[in-house]
């Protein structure tokens, strides 16, 4: 009996008491400001949904707070698997399941290379839905697209 009450007080009443059995919680930014970096900042999100079918170039003014956001949902035939954007260090491998967001500030005015890589869906008659080299099955030139993402100057 003493060693179960041990046990119970070891395992459950001391990391309780010390937190550990609690998650951390999310940090939360007042009205007018956003969470970037683990920092409240102020300003607003610019949302820019990334789809690889509508836009190859995006723009933006210095200074603003950019989400970038990739759902799966919305890809069409081409699925990437990363996005990388040049001048701003970000590099990001994509999931299929869920969607993804970048957050960054634009704050060095230019033009910006950006470019995925990834597969294309097709459905095979037989096989159903699945993902192929896009250079293969699809006629294209690479396995991936690419963009400009211009930082306008104040």
């Amino acid at each position: 009996m003493r060693v179960a009450v041990w046990l119970l007080v070891g395992v459950f009443l001391l990391p309780s008491a010390a937190g550990c059995l609690y998650p951390p919680q999310a940090a939360t930014c007042e009205e007018g400001t956003v969470l970037l970096e683990g920092e409240c900042v102020t300003g607003y999100w610019v949302v820019i949904p990334i789809d690889f079918l509508s836009h190859d170039r995006f723009e933006v003014r210095e200074g603003d707070l950019v989400r970038l956001v990739f759902d799966s949902n919305s890809f069409g035939h081409y699925i990437p698997d990363s996005f990388h954007l040049e001048g701003y260090g970000i590099s990001e491998e994509l999931s299929l399941e869920e969607v993804e967001t970048v957050d960054f500030l634009a704050d060095r005015p230019g033009e910006y290379s950006y470019w995925s890589t990834g597969l294309c869906r097709i459905d095979i008659p037989g096989a159903g839905v699945v993902e192929v080299d896009c250079t293969v099955f699809c006629g294209e030139t690479e396995n991936g697209r690419s963009g400009v993402f211009s930082v306008v100057g104040e």
